[in-house]
């Protein structure tokens, strides 16, 4: 991959400059009347696939995880440090602390991580939730013990919205406002414009910064990036319904003459589609990338087998073909409208702008019994919408978007990204 390209993938802006991938009109479709043909049962014929004539499945898991590996969160850390080569380099800091805030998925705790682990700072493992709710003076202690650089990813796991919430972050806020020490902070946007309006944190965290939103040219580098991890295979990604390519081929892979009488070698608009469903939120639009691919599924393949190849193109050279699902036929979760309710956005709103709770300490942050609340739980969570680990709870990278709309459209305070 050119220097270039790599340069400005990664990149972190002001967070008052923030915007995200503008609409596309096949997204607007998909959300409207493609969704109510799906919600009526009149999906898209599968016949309009190029492959008619077999069957697409999915792309076995460990087929998939070479093609789209998990996200490498170190590849960003030379942008963390061009944002603070300015703040480590001053003999005279107008503020000891520089924090940057992202939405969910959007890989800022990672980065951060990441970044502090590179440079031997000391990392900040956020508060348990008792120990929010008592005061927190003895994790307040160990964080005291001497004055090196801190970073702490996770601010919004350093408070509760509750009346003894808030305590804990007022004390830590005002050490980090007083002392000379170094605090280099990560924020979920939510908690972000939460804490605004309760707390003033932008007072002790004058100049947020936040990773720039991924536009489709965007996607098309860092999926590519992705894809040639694994060094394995070389793949191709078409689309099912046209066979146009999605990324676009290496040069000269498209130089078969009797390739071109089959596909269409223009690249088709699915990128800018992805990007603007997942609001050009990385980890949120690498989910979607995966949900959209396809393989063909022949009648005696294998599956110990399906999982270790595909099907190589037909044409004679060694490229794998991965197929893309048409945007109108892509299985997204939704929010069950017909089972919304003050409750259950109430659970919602407050797994989000807490950057995730576990299970235990929900009752004592919204008014519903500890059974009510479970039973919204396992109900999204089976709806795709929210996921959870060990008992703890949080929205899922693809059930992140129709949620933040419903939150949205309902009058709820968002994270303010537009």
């Amino acid at each position: 991959m050119a220097t270039d390209e790599t340069q400005n993938l990664w990149r972190f802006i002001r967070l008052d400059q923030y915007s995200r991938p503008p609409e596309t009109s096949r997204e607007t479709m998909r959300k409207g009347i493609f969704g109510l043909w799906r919600y009526l049962g009149w999906g898209s014929k599968i016949e309009d696939s190029v492959f008619a004539e077999k069957e697409l499945g999915q792309v076995p898991p460990g087929l998939l995880d070479k093609v789209v590996p998990a996200p490498d969160w170190s590849a960003p850390l030379g942008a963390v440090t061009a944002v603070l080569d300015t703040w480590l380099d001053a003999k005279i800091l107008k503020s000891s602390a520089q924090i940057f805030v992202g939405p969910p998925y959007h890989g800022t705790p990672e980065i951060l991580t990441g970044w502090a682990q590179a440079r031997g700072w000391r990392l900040v493992s956020a508060p348990s939730p008792e120990m929010i709710l008592t005061g927190g003076e003895e994790w307040l202690a160990q964080v005291e013990e001497d004055d090196e650089s801190l970073v702490l990813p996770h601010l919004e796991h350093c408070y509760l919205r509750h009346y003894n919430g808030l305590t804990l972050l007022r004390r830590l806020l005002d050490r980090i406002f007083s002392q000379r020490r170094r605090w280099l902070v990560g924020c979920d946007s939510w908690a972000w414009a939460y804490l605004s309006k309760a707390l003033k944190v932008d007072t002790v965290f004058p100049t947020p910064f936040i990773l720039e939103a991924f536009d489709h040219e965007r996607l098309k580098i860092w999926f590519q990036q992705l894809e040639t991890e694994s060094g394995e295979s070389n793949f191709v990604f078409r689309q099912s319904d046209s066979g146009k390519y999605v990324l676009p081929p290496a040069t000269g892979e498209e130089a078969s003459g009797d390739r071109s009488q089959v596909f269409i070698a223009d690249t088709s608009g699915f990128l800018k589609n992805i990007a603007a469903y997942s609001l050009g939120i990385p980890g949120i639009a690498w989910a979607v990338w995966r949900r959209s691919l396809a393989a063909v599924v022949t009648a005696k393949e294998d599956a110990e087998e399906s999982d270790q190849k595909a099907e190589p193109v037909e044409d004679g050279d060694r490229a794998y073909p991965i197929w893309v699902k048409p945007w109108s036929q892509l299985n997204l979760p939704e929010f069950p409208g017909q089972r919304a309710c003050l409750e259950l956005l109430l659970v919602l709103h407050t797994l989000l702008i807490h950057g995730g709770l576990w299970s235990r300490i929900l009752p004592e942050l919204v008014p519903l019994s500890p059974t009510e609340i479970m039973e919204h739980l396992y109900f999204l969570e089976a709806a795709e919408l929210l996921q959870s680990d060990q008992e703890f709870w949080r929205v899922s990278p693809l059930g992140y978007p129709p949620l933040r709309r419903a939150l949205l459209s309902e009058g709820y305070l968002t994270d303010g990204l537009g």
